[in-house]
């Protein structure tokens, strides 16, 4: 059975209808595969069968009528999307029988159209095959992307796990293993007691098989428990380490670099400095291998990454204000990020830059020789723009970091690059080079 397939396509999300009707159908193949054996062990319905009808027909129609609905869904799988013909093929092939054998009201079957035997326990289980379509919805539910996967993966595992020790019990209560005459919230308590023990693989034995079907049933229980107690012991472990994978391949690189700097002498300070910068980077996120991340996408998608983390800076820009999206994506594209330390002077007062910076995160000083700290720049702003319009021009002023700074690079070569594929867009950048430039001078000749 393909247990992959999903009622979705990768280029559509299904609508809030499918997926209320989805979630609603699991729901009741739930509440049946815990209601059913509880009733066929406790029988504790028996004395409002009014109650158990109506719970029945209310839950068996709402499962059948998922049965003609599932042929008119499209199915994603391995091969593709299936549409029309192949889907209901696809279906018939797969999840229909159990879809209908575990929809079917076997209870009322069994007390009103069925003669009374041994038979009628186990026809009542029948119930359990929708399991398969809820295994396939969990199954298609963890492996979706979300930030939240451990979360979800961890839940949906605890659920199967207590799923299974509640039918176990059931099943204990069912081959006489709890002592008669005891309440049915007693009997279950025990029987749920003897259930989490044996799959615990940690039984007291203070509660043990007497007859021989008891005793068929522990050795099976045992070996699911045995099976179940390994699942959960690598599943844990496995999330464990996948939680804290990012954390421990950074302890790795700092100890790694640990080693280099005590193999080559550095001073402490300098040793400080260094292992504050790798801090840095991990407190924020930014030492993480984002590019390697998004070299998987593809290059719309890149650009939008790259659009939603920068427009809002680039916006701000004077001469990039009002440009049209094609600029912004090229300019955002040619993007390089840089961290500077506290005390790094990013731009020296009198060189020729070819580079302008947008502040991501962090404050610089502006620094000019003779009057010291004339400005303070913090997130969101940007400097050294002059640079790309006039590029024999000296820096007027020192640019150091005031905090750890992350920026945001763009050299005059990827803006020369865009002006020449942007006519309309380098008229305006002349225009208001002429200005920014006057500006310039004008303050120059003040200091």
């Amino acid at each position: 059975m393909n247990t992959k397939e999903t009622t979705t396509t990768p280029s559509q999300a299904p609508s809030r209808f499918w997926q209320f009707w989805d979630w609603l159908i699991v729901s009741l193949a739930v509440f049946r595969s815990v209601e059913v054996p509880a009733i066929v062990a406790l029988k504790f319905l028996q004395s409002s069968p009014h109650l158990e009808f109506t719970i029945n027909l209310v839950t068996c129609s709402l499962l059948l009528l998922d049965i003609p609905l599932r042929f008119r869904r499209p199915v994603q799988t391995s091969r593709g999307i299936l549409r029309g013909d192949p889907a209901r093929l696809h279906y018939l092939r797969t999840y229909f029988l159990f879809d209908l054998i575990g929809s079917l009201p076997w209870g009322l079957i069994n007390n009103h159209f069925l003669p009374q035997g041994n038979w009628s326990v186990p026809i009542s289980f029948l119930c359990l095959l929708r399991l398969a379509r809820v295994a396939a919805f969990s199954q298609n539910f963890v492996r979706k992307p979300s930030r939240f996967f451990i979360a979800r993966r961890l839940t949906v595992f605890l659920l199967w796990i207590a799923l299974v020790i509640h039918l176990l019990a059931c099943g204990w209560i069912a081959v006489g293993g709890v002592t008669h005459g005891l309440t049915a919230g007693h009997t279950y308590i025990r029987a749920l007691y003897w259930s989490v023990t044996t799959v615990s693989t940690t039984g007291f034995g203070d509660i043990t098989p007497k007859t021989e079907p008891q005793m068929i049933y522990t050795m099976l229980a045992m070996i699911l428990g045995a099976g179940l107690y390994a699942t959960v012991v690598a599943n844990v472990a496995s999330l464990i380490a996948r939680a804290d994978s990012a954390r421990a391949a950074f302890d790795s690189k700092i100890e790694r670099l640990n080693t280099f700097m005590k193999y080559k002498n550095m001073p402490d300070p300098l040793q400080k400095k260094i292992l504050g910068y790798h801090e840095y980077l991990w407190q924020t996120g930014l030492g993480h291998d984002h590019e390697t991340l998004l070299e998987d996408l593809s290059p719309g998608l890149r650009r939008s990454v790259g659009v939603f983390l920068n427009r809002h800076i680039m916006e701000q820009i004077p001469m990039l204000r009002g440009a049209e999206t094609a600029v912004l994506h090229r300019l955002i594209s040619g993007l390089t990020s840089v961290v500077y330390t506290p005390g790094d002077t990013i731009i020296h007062h009198g060189e020729t830059g070819s580079n302008m910076y947008l502040i991501n995160r962090g404050e610089v000083e502006v620094v000019d020789p003779k009057q010291g700290v004339v400005a303070t720049l913090g997130e969101g702003e940007y400097f050294g723009e002059l640079a790309l319009l006039d590029p024999d021009r000296p820096r007027l002023a020192d640019v150091r970091a005031r905090t750890f700074c992350a920026l945001s690079m763009i050299n005059r070569e990827t803006f020369a690059m865009v002006l020449e594929q942007f006519p309309d867009f380098a008229a305006h950048v002349r225009k208001v080079a002429t200005s920014r430039l006057a500006e310039s001078d004008l303050r120059a000749a003040q200091i």
